[in-house]
């Protein structure tokens, strides 16, 4: 909880910081700079404005004086009585102080220290390959190469990434490189079981596997089993994926496995017994098992590092804009889409891997956020931002009788939207159990 109010009221407090000094740079009176929504808890107030905390920690606002229909008395310091540029300038400072802060949260990461896994920048190359899932059921072997995705080409694992969430839900082309030839597959992109929303092909690109945790009183602790251990080959199998170790595990119907691991650089031989879990219905070991990729390693000086976090913001632009077109033309899946329940689930588990997993997060939600904000939605900043330029290509004000209207319309909208994503956070939190 502490993760998600942590990465949430960042973002909000930013947000709302870029429309406040806006805001008091046109001399605008602000009444109030709100984190949360609902009754005030504690705050304080200063030059006429009253810093709060909120009940309910959603987001956030800030109460600029004669902002609303109806409200304006004709005060000099009233939102309504600045030119239109200066009102579009503080309606635009929210979602642009939301992409400085994604920029500079991943410009101090690289700068203190740009790591990221080898792989993503290595051919995409098929190591392992998930029984009954669409790539074996497709015919896909290890050792293929991936060249291209329902017509995309492919030169990374990282380029894998998008076209596989463009094709959840459906069969699409895959075309892969073996033996020197050339070869087009029809493969099936399902919804992992574990994590609705998600793609899941059934290739791995491959990596050590590591024993994170041994359960006390479990088959792994009576082998012998230590956290840190890297497992090396089950059953005479070199290992290259999690779950590969899990089918092998169900495979063996309870006999005992032989297994070789390195501990401090040494190999050795363990026996282990898996035991059967009657909740599960499956055959357990007791430990938990983690990916270990092996990683690349810089630090970056600020400009490297400024242009390094921008491109990486863009590329992420890029990527939602594609999943919102795919979206509207029905090819992604709408459960895709997360509201708050799914900021809380991904904040917990950056913060339980660390402090550089949790900030990325917070950059590409902050980078979210200001898009979402510039949607041409009435209330939202992008909606105002609209009239606003409307009204000016007009040279005249509409009448409030229409704002009015606009507004209801856009309320509802941000309603349905709000209800539609918490819906789809609930379903597949149930779904994953």
């Amino acid at each position: 909880m502490l993760a998600f109010i942590f990465v949430l009221g960042v973002m909000v407090v930013f947000h709302e910081l870029g429309h406040y000094l806006a805001a008091r740079y046109f001399k605008v009176k602000v009444e109030s700079f709100a984190f949360g929504f609902g009754p005030r808890l504690f705050g304080f107030k200063r030059g006429g404005t009253d810093f709060k905390v909120c009940l309910l920690p959603l987001g956030g606002y800030v109460k600029m004086a004669g902002e609303s229909i109806g409200e304006p008395s004709g005060d000099p310091d009233e939102l309504l009585a600045k030119p239109r540029w200066q009102r579009f300038i503080i309606m635009a400072m929210g979602p642009i102080f939301n992409f400085i802060l994604a920029i500079a949260l991943l410009t101090g990461l690289f700068m203190n220290g740009f790591e990221r896994a080898a792989f993503l920048t290595e051919e995409p190359r098929i190591e392992y390959i998930q029984a009954a899932t669409g790539a074996a059921q497709a015919g896909l072997q290890p050792g293929d190469v991936i060249r291209a995705i329902d017509g995309q080409a492919v030169a990374t694992w990282q380029d894998v990434e998008l076209p596989t969430a463009m094709a959840l839900n459906r069969t699409v082309p895959v075309e892969v490189e073996r033996g020197g030839l050339r070869q087009t597959f029809q493969v099936f992109v399902a919804e992992s079981e574990d994590r609705p929303g998600i793609p899941h092909v059934g290739w791995s690109e491959g990596h050590d596997v590591v024993f994170r945790r041994i359960a006390g009183g479990s088959p792994g602790e009576a082998a012998g089993l230590q956290p840190g251990d890297r497992l090396r080959s089950l059953e005479g199998r070199n290992i290259r994926s999690s779950i590969q170790v899990v089918e092998l595990i169900q495979e063996s119907a309870g006999e005992p496995l032989q297994i070789e691991i390195e501990r401090d650089g040494a190999a050795q031989a363990l026996e282990i017994a898996p035991a059967y879990n009657e909740t599960d219905d499956a055959w357990r070991i007791g430990v938990e098992l983690s990916a270990n990729w092996r990683t690349v390693q810089s630090r970056l000086g600020f400009a490297a590092a400024l242009t390094q976090a921008v491109e990486s913001n863009v590329r992420a632009c890029g990527m939602l804009f594609k999943l919102l077109g795919g979206l509207f033309s029905g090819t992604v899946s709408p459960r895709m889409l997360s509201g708050p329940i799914g900021i809380y689930e991904y904040s917990k588990e950056a913060a339980d891997v660390g402090l550089r997993a949790l900030i990325e997060l917070m950059a590409l939600i902050s980078m979210q956020l200001g898009i979402f904000n510039l949607f041409p939605i009435p209330i939202l900043d992008g909606g105002q931002m609209l009239l606003l330029t409307f009204e000016g290509a007009m040279r005249r004000d509409v009448s409030i009788a229409i704002k009015e209207r606009i507004i209801q319309v856009g309320l509802v909208l941000i309603v349905l939207l709000f209800g539609f994503v918490m819906y789809n956070d609930l379903v597949k939190k149930i779904a994953s159990g």
